[in-house]
């Protein structure tokens, strides 16, 4: 069975209608330029539909107001396009089309050549302009898709022109709308080429953009996130360093007497649990007073951060804590370590403080000397005090080791004899 131009027409007008039915079911608010390109696909349906009512209604409607649907299919297009590139249409090419058809076709009823000269060369206009936006923003528009609309609407212009050249050289009974010849034949294939063009452009147009925003979102997103992990990652550092000033003493560096009673705390219930003995220190910077009084006041900060510097050095094990208890008395306690190594510690101390040889003429060893009181604990379920109980101890050994000339470590220990440690000058 050959190809007819009746049966080209009817495949038209199918197409066109099935292009509108997906178009319909986008939603289309979000997508506005498909609103505008459905209208098109439909006004295009109408138009073919008129065209093959030729001879069955007047030729007011099947040839004026089938051109000029033709004219405002390709307005539509343009328009679309336009939408979608977010430009404004030219006013020009939206309302001369329309206009040039609907006024000249009614007094060439009867004049063919010129009809068709005159309606193929504002087709060929209208589809040049829809190219030439394309490409002018082909840069700046994502995917593959605008190049099958360039495609169909150069078949378009091309077959505008060739019938205006049939129309040129005389050859009338080619162009009659419904006989089928070659070149009705081969215009209505371009056509019916160029609607799956249109179609298929027009789709892959709209997905390609939503792609590239869904993936420029997707990068934004990322960006964001990785900001947050940094503004999350300074926060952190931030609250880390608010933790270390909530717990450091400012002038010393060691821990402050609120770190202290925490961790004193922390580490008597570890020892009750364990059933092993916790160490207090307790350290006095002896004659401080007088250190003051004859130095000043700026040189007794700078003495209590350098016997900072030399009991912190002491300090070898992870879980030992050194912190300023208030004035010039520091504590360390130290976990898991019976007498002997308390004292040794406290012994040790003495020895590193003393060998700094900080001047102290109101010392009678002449030096910054400190005496320290130990004591020493296993924390019990029926122990009395708690942790002050250790406290105390401590401040009794440390009353001792001052009274007994300073420069010295006393221990004292429940069932153990207290007796002085002096350490040398």
């Amino acid at each position: 069975m050959g190809i007819n131009v009746p049966s080209l027409l009817i495949a038209i007008i199918v197409m066109s209608v099935t292009l509108v039915l997906p178009v319909a079911l986008v939603p289309l608010r979000r997508h506005p330029e498909l609103r505008t390109w459905a209208w098109a696909l439909g006004i295009n349906a109408l138009a073919y539909v008129l065209f093959a009512l030729r001879g069955q209604i007047s030729d007011l409607l099947s040839v004026v107001l089938a051109n000029v649907a033709v004219a405002q299919t390709l307005v539509l297009f343009y328009q679309g396009i336009c939408r979608f590139q977010k430009r404004e249409p030219s006013r020009w090419l939206t309302v001369a089309p329309v206009l040039v058809i609907g006024a000249g076709f009614p007094f060439l009823l009867d004049d063919l050549p010129a009809r068709v000269m005159l309606g193929c060369s504002v087709y060929a206009v209208q589809s040049l302009a829809c190219v030439v936006i394309l490409v002018r923003r082909r840069e700046q528009t994502t995917g593959r898709g605008q190049y099958l609309l360039m495609a169909g609407f150069t078949l378009v212009t091309l077959t505008s022109l060739v019938r205006i050249a049939a129309a040129a050289s005389g050859q009338m009974e080619l162009l009659s709308i419904l006989r089928t010849n070659p070149v009705q034949v081969a215009t209505f294939l371009v056509l019916i080429v160029a609607l799956i063009l249109f179609g298929t452009g027009l789709a892959l147009m709209v997905h390609e953009r939503s792609e590239s925003r869904l993936a420029h979102q997707r990068g934004l997103l990322e960006q964001q996130n990785l900001l947050l992990q940094q503004y999350s990652a300074r926060l952190e550092a931030a609250n880390r360093s608010l933790t270390e000033l909530s717990i450091t003493d400012g002038l010393t560096g060691l821990g402050n007497r609120r770190h202290f009673d925490q961790v004193l705390r922390t580490e008597w219930e570890r020892a009750r649990r364990s059933g092993k003995p916790l160490a207090l220190l307790l350290i006095d910077i002896d004659c401080f007073k007088g250190y003051n009084d004859c130095y000043g006041h700026q040189a007794g900060d700078d003495c209590l951060a350098k016997v900072a510097v030399a009991l912190r050095a002491q300090l070898r094990r992870a879980g030992d804590l050194a912190a300023r208890y208030g004035g010039e008395e520091f504590v360390v306690v130290a976990v898991d370590a019976d007498l002997e190594q308390a004292r040794q510690l406290g012994q040790v101390i003495c020895h590193a403080v003393a060998a700094q040889a900080l001047p102290h003429v109101r010392s009678p060893y002449g030096r910054v000397t400190v005496s320290i009181g130990v004591a020493v604990l296993v924390p019990s379920a029926d122990a009395e005090g708690g942790p002050a109980a250790l406290i105390r101890r401590a401040d009794v050994a440390l009353y001792r080791a001052k009274a007994g000339g300073r420069n010295a470590v006393e221990v004292q220990v429940d069932l153990l004899p207290a007796s002085p440690v002096n350490s040398p000058s």
